[in-house]
Order: structure tokens, then C-alpha cells, then sequence
């Protein structure tokens, strides 16, 4: 297949939306490899029928996402997929890291939520009711990893949901530690003792795609809530059991990461922003 026949003219979606998710398709499905050198800016805009700006600003994100290099002078190359674990990835020492990245995602996605189900991108929402599929077939087989992969997929959907390409950067950004050491030794911890997790957490993503596809922004935010109520502030305040004290700790001696995470379930259950 040739750069010419490879892409589409973009149809009713936001110009750069249809552009970003064109090429992400592209090098997602090997289409575009890595190393393979994209065509000019200019072909770009002739061949999605858009103007250089949509396509320029696309490539921006992509190069935020770690897809794309782009190379003064020289061209715009697509890179190889970043590793699993990357470099600055948490360790076990380190995974109270986890807590404000939970923080972090909470409060972002109640407004990717409340924004998902205003726009509901066709292509975003399509990838949302993938990953939610996946995620209940992998709860129901109690398959933790493809859980994981799952989950993954599905809150990055929910962002591309939005139609917003900045929202899908960050989402990106802001979801990649989860592939990290730390985070999925905390996660499996708890799926390997409390496996019922996993099947608790596939009809609060449900719940969430729900509101999302029928149009209701409220609903959407309050799926949020709960979503980050009953899975991952419990989580965050119980800890990892390898590492629980023999006796009760008293109120007194309390770490900041434990008041945080009672704080962030207790907001999360009230329907209140951290």
C-alpha cells in the first residue's frame, strides 16, 4: 500500500482528530513502521483534504505520545513502540508514586467524562465499547493482565471520546505509569488476594460507557466517582498486604499517603473534587 492510497479524506469528525487518529491507526497497525519516513507536511494536508495546520498540529501530538520524531531538515520518521516498562518506571520502592497519579487521573477524567459524553466521537466512542468488551471478557476469565491491558485501552478511549487532541495527549501521558513496575505490583497484590476486584470493576466501567453513549454528562461524572470510590481508593488506602504491619497502626502514627488516600475515597463517595 502507498502513502497515497493510505489515508482518507476527512469526513464530519474535527479535521485534526480525523488526521491524528488516521496516522495513530497507521503505525498502531503496522502500516507505518518504525523508521519509515512520513510523507511532507504538505502531502499530508493533500491526501486527508485538510489544511497544513490540522495536519501540523496531529503531528505535534503524536510527538508528544513518543510515536513520531520529527527532524528539522531531515523529515518527520515514525519511532518503535515504546517499552512495556519504560526507564523511569516505579519500582517497588517507589510505588507510592501511585497515589497522586490516582489523584491525578480522578480529577482529569471527571471533566474527560463530562466532555466525553457531550461530543462522543464516533471513533473514540467505537474504541470505548472495545475496550469495555475486553474488560469484561478478561474480568470474567480472571485474567489480570488482559484486565490491565484492558483498562488501559478503555481510559484512553474514554479521552479520544472527547474529539479533543490535547485531552488524547495527556491521557497518554498521564496513563502510561500504569504499565510501570510499581503500579502493577500494587495492582496484582490486590487481584492475586481480592480477586472479586476485577469483577467489581467491570460494571463501574460499563456504567461509565453507558452514560457516555447516551449522552448524559452527569451520569458520566458520577461513574467517574464511583469508579475511583470503590476500586482504586481502596486500593490506594489498604496498601500492599506483603507489607502490612503486625499490628493495627494507631491514628496518631499515620502516614501522609494513608490520610491522602482516605481523603480521596471519602471525596470520591461524597461526589465531591479532590
Amino acid at each position: 500500500m502507498t502513502h497515497a492510497t493510505l489515508f482518507q479524506p476527512a469526513a464530519t469528525t474535527r479535521k485534526v482528530d480525523h488526521v491524528l487518529h488516521e496516522l495513530r491507526r497507521a503505525i498502531q497497525d503496522g502500516q507505518l513502521n518504525p523508521g519509515d519516513r512520513l510523507p511532507a507536511e504538505r502531502e499530508l494536508a493533500a491526501q486527508f483534504g485538510v489544511g497544513r495546520s490540522s495536519v501540523r498540529e496531529a503531528l505535534s501530538v503524536l510527538q508528544m505520545s513518543g510515536l513520531i520524531d520529527v527532524r528539522h531538515g531531515q523529515g518527520t520518521f515514525v519511532l518503535p513502540a515504546p517499552p512495556t516498562t519504560p526507564p523511569h518506571a516505579a519500582t517497588p520502592d517507589d510505588q507510592l508514586d501511585f497515589l497522586p497519579l490516582t489523584e491525578a487521573r480522578y480529577a482529569f477524567e471527571l471533566g474527560v467524562a463530562r466532555l466525553a459524553a457531550q461530543r462522543r466521537d464516533p471513533a473514540g466512542l467505537r474504541d470505548l465499547r472495545a475496550a469495555q468488551a475486553a474488560l469484561h471478557a478478561a474480568a470474567h476469565a480472571a485474567d489480570a493482565a488482559a484486565f490491565e491491558t484492558a483498562n488501559l485501552d478503555f481510559h484512553l478511549a474514554l479521552a479520544a471520546t472527547t474529539g479533543n487532541a490535547g485531552l488524547m495527549a495527556v491521557a497518554a501521558q498521564l496513563h502510561a505509569p500504569l504499565a510501570s513496575q510499581g503500579a502493577r505490583r500494587v495492582r496484582r497484590a490486590f487481584y492475586d488476594v481480592t480477586p472479586q476486584r476485577i469483577l467489581q470493576a467491570a460494571p463501574l466501567h460499563a456504567a461509565l460507557a453507558d452514560a457516555v453513549a447516551a449522552a448524559q454528562p452527569e451520569a458520566a461524572m458520577r461513574a467517574v466517582m464511583a469508579h475511583y470510590a470503590n476500586v482504586a481508593a481502596p486500593l490506594l488506602d489498604e496498601g500492599n498486604p506483603d507489607d502490612a504491619p503486625d499490628a493495627p497502626t494507631q491514628p496518631e502514627e499515620r502516614q501522609p499517603e494513608q490520610v491522602r488516600a482516605e481523603q480521596l475515597r471519602a471525596a470520591a463517595g461524597q461526589g465531591r473534587e479532590v
